[in-house]
């Protein structure tokens, strides 16, 4: 590790200097999966539908309250929603009345947004989307009932970004039958694990992630072919256009809602340009004024892109060129593809994002972000079923999705997700129903490029792609003439809520796959969260079920290691951050205190409950942390302190004598896994503390902390403290361990790395 990374890693992905990192190219699979363990919490529900009597009857057997066309709820207590929006309604090509259905969605959660937001507690409030799309989430050959639920499937993964601790589920049934769907709900409201969960033919499934080689090209593209690229004028879409024009010499056609005017201000000079949006911004006397002024020049800036990439294009002598278009009327599309050739490709690229926590948006501007998606879709879809010379001339029609709705956008993106994530089941639907070659990429934000209207907030939720890459592989996927779905991936990035990790786990493949397995493996249970303030969660223990858990006793008794148990600390510690999610160091660990006969352990298992409470001090930014055992005794305690920057390691004094540590009273170590004591310490990774496929990587070698408890010398009261410890990077590993004034050095590779500082056992209990 250099002296620059981060001590603690588990959180940050990527360094803030560059966000780009390249992708993997991933598909989903339905895969059975049982139902975990129920918990009972009662709570008071709601149930919505656009089907008034499937509506009426699933809340009567569930005892809920009910919300459907001429049913309008009077109390807005609920705990918890059941969405059953379109379900029970067939999609039809030529018209299903959605909107409607989304408002009513959107006014509901309006009402509970307050009250859930402010809620800490992680096992009561709750969101459950049901859906029609055959009982695997769309991702089978047969029939789709209602592909419209991928607006509320993407509207419920998108939800824990701004209500982290609403638990939802997406669940896909093949029957709406109301006695057993009640029966459903009733179980799966008991047991809150993956996002989305399936019932095909009474069997329990969920989606996981696999990765998939990029497909080799079976269709050919030339000058013959003409692409047309719905809201292509710029940002991705007009990338793949040069692509396009500039590999194959194709014909593209890139469109825009709006004629392009003929005014000054669209090829006037940059430096003209940003002294006229001056002035008419000083010219506003009033907010609402402002507002327009403001709306009306991020047109105008959007416009003016177009325009330069379209003289662009023509300067370097490519195909490319503009049709105005709002691809949401039908009548407009039509006239479209009556002005130009049947098209062999088909891009629906348009979207719209206006990044506004959900409680700030109308419901009327949710439909409209969805319906840019959605009402594209269907009439890009009609106009090419219109005329059967445009059917046979299409080779591929390509949806462009986004991460946000495949795993749940940032914060203001519930509406983009939701229409984000009708595409692939929309794409399914006309697969299976009209054999249509459909498509759907899930890609994650281009760098500087696309619709994401704060790119330094997105790029805290996942990495960048680069552009050229983007085109590459967008290119390769076109011509694969593949139907389905793929998702482009790089490193998730550290602005996670709790429940997003329990619900996107099911991974294979995937670089970040063991950070992330690692951070569930400490995080358990989440019982409370409130965001850059506090977590509590808890974790159960068994004797022997892990090396390290084999390794020490208290007492003769199996116990939790104090290293382990540091690490439990530090690990939900790290949930706890400050707003905006900084880049954070661990610079110290203060006032460390451990009761021994608290972290023994029970054959059937120990419960153990860490609750973390963040605080800005003039340190940096502070974490107390407490872990309680099972019997509410505390088994430890400490005070964690985090900086923007890493502490330069010091130059390591001379040692004075390696002596081996003597230990022994009450606390006792095999040296299976820890060593035995020597002060030339063993190495230890992951995979020698944890039997599990992916094991949590320690940030402070264990063998040390163990070592220094070790040279206390023989514990016989029940308190073991250390004043500070110091890890500076590369603590994960310690060579050997060094006697120092008041306490002891960790060196690696002759360098200092590690500094604890007073360990003693005083008798005095812990408070």
């Amino acid at each position: 590790m250099t002296a620059g990374a981060p001590v603690r890693p588990h959180l940050v992905s990527f360094e803030t200097g560059s966000f780009v990192r390249p992708v993997r190219r991933m598909v989903w699979e339905p895969v059975p999966h049982p139902l975990p363990q129920p918990s009972l919490v009662e709570r008071r529900l709601l149930v919505i539908g656009s089907d008034a009597e499937l509506a009426g009857k699933v809340a009567s057997g569930l005892g809920a309250d009910l919300c459907a066309p001429g049913h309008e709820p009077e109390r807005d207590d609920w705990d918890g929603i059941v969405d059953l929006n379109v379900t029970g309604i067939p999609f039809r090509l030529d018209g299903v009345e959605w909107r409607d259905a989304l408002a009513r969605t959107t006014r509901m959660v309006q009402r509970r947004y307050g009250s859930w937001r402010a809620e800490s507690r992680a096992d009561r409030c709750c969101y459950v989307a049901v859906t029609a799309m055959g009982g695997l989430m769309g991702y089978h050959d047969g029939p789709i009932d209602s592909p419209l639920g991928g607006i509320w499937a993407g509207f419920a993964k998108c939800l824990p970004r701004e209500l982290p601790n609403l638990a939802v589920k997406v669940l896909d049934v093949d029957s709406t039958d109301p006695d057993g769907l009640a029966g459903l709900l009733a179980a799966e409201l008991s047991a809150w694990d993956l996002f989305e969960i399936g019932y095909r033919r009474g069997v329990r499934h969920a989606l996981t992630a696999l990765p998939s080689p990029e497909p080799p090209p079976r269709l050919d593209l030339g000058s013959g072919d003409v692409v047309l690229i719905s809201g292509g004028a710029r940002g991705v879409g007009f990338a793949l256009a040069r692509g396009l024009a500039e590999r194959f010499g194709c014909r593209v056609v890139v469109t825009g809602r709006d004629e392009l005017p003929a005014a000054d201000w669209l090829s006037m000079p940059d430096d003209r340009y940003a002294a006229l949006r001056r002035s008419r911004i000083a010219a506003a006397r009033t907010a609402d004024e402002l507002r327009k002024v403001r709306a009306t020049l991020k047109r105008e800036s959007e416009l003016r892109q177009v325009g330069v990439n379209l003289a662009a294009a023509e300067r370097d002598g490519l195909r490319i060129a503009y049709e105005p278009c709002d691809c949401v009327r039908q009548d407009q599309v039509d006239a479209l593809f009556a002005r130009i050739p049947a098209p062999s490709v088909v891009v629906h690229n348009a979207g719209i994002d206006l990044p506004t926590r959900l409680d700030r948006k109308t419901p009327e501007e949710v439909v409209r972000t969805v319906e840019v998606k959605v009402s594209g879709f269907t009439s890009l879809t009609r106009a090419v079923l219109a005329a059967p010379e445009r059917r046979a001339a299409l080779k591929v029609f390509c949806n462009v999705g986004s991460l946000a709705g495949r795993m749940g956008g940032m914060i203001g993106q519930i509406d983009y997700a939701a229409g984000n994530e009708a595409l692939p089941r929309l794409g399914f639907w006309a697969r299976n129903t009209y054999g249509l070659p459909a498509q759907t990429l899930c890609w994650p934000t281009w760098e500087r490029l696309g619709v994401i209207a704060n790119y330094d907030a997105a790029v805290r939720y996942v990495s960048t792609i680069d552009p050229a890459e983007g085109v590459r592989r967008w290119i390769d996927e076109l011509r694969s003439g593949g139907t389905g779905e793929v998702m482009f991936i790089g490193q998730v990035g550290g602005a996670l809520v709790p429940t997003q990790l329990r619900g996107f786990w099911l991974f294979t493949g995937h670089p970040d796959l063991p950070r992330l397995h690692g951070l569930a493996h400490f995080l358990g249970s989440v019982e409370a969260f409130e965001p850059f303030r506090s977590l509590r969660s808890s974790v159960v223990y068994t004797a022997g079920a892990h090396p390290c858990l084999a390794d020490f006793t208290v007492d003769g008794r199996p116990a939790l290691p104090v290293s382990v148990l540091v690490e439990q600390a530090c690990s939900v510690a790290d949930w706890v951050v400050p707003p905006g999610w900084p880049l954070q160091h661990l610079a110290s660990l203060r006032d460390v205190a451990v009761r021994p006969s608290a972290l023994t352990l029970a054959e059937k298992g120990s419960r153990f409950t860490t609750l973390a409470v963040g605080e800005t001090t003039e340190e940096g930014w502070s974490v107390r942390v407490s872990v309680t055992a099972e019997n509410g005794a505390v088994a430890g305690s400490m005070r964690l302190l985090y900086q923007p920057s890493p502490p330069a390691p010091p130059v390591p004094p001379p040692a004075l004598t390696r002596e081996r540590a003597p230990g022994g009273g009450r606390l006792d170590w095999s040296g299976l896994v820890l060593g035995t004591g020597d002060l030339r310490l063993p190495t230890v990774t992951a995979a020698d503390l944890w039997t599990t496929p992916f094991p949590p990587v320690h940030g402070i070698a264990p063998a040390a902390l163990e070592a220094a408890v070790r040279a206390t010398g023989p514990v016989t009261g029940d308190l073991v403290t250390i004043a500070r410890i110091v890890p500076w990077p590369g603590a994960q590993h310690v060579d050997e361990l060094l006697p120092a004034d008041g306490g002891w050095i960790g060196v690696r590779a002759g360098r200092q790395v590690l500094s604890i500082e007073n360990v003693a056992a005083p008798s005095d209990a812990l408070a």
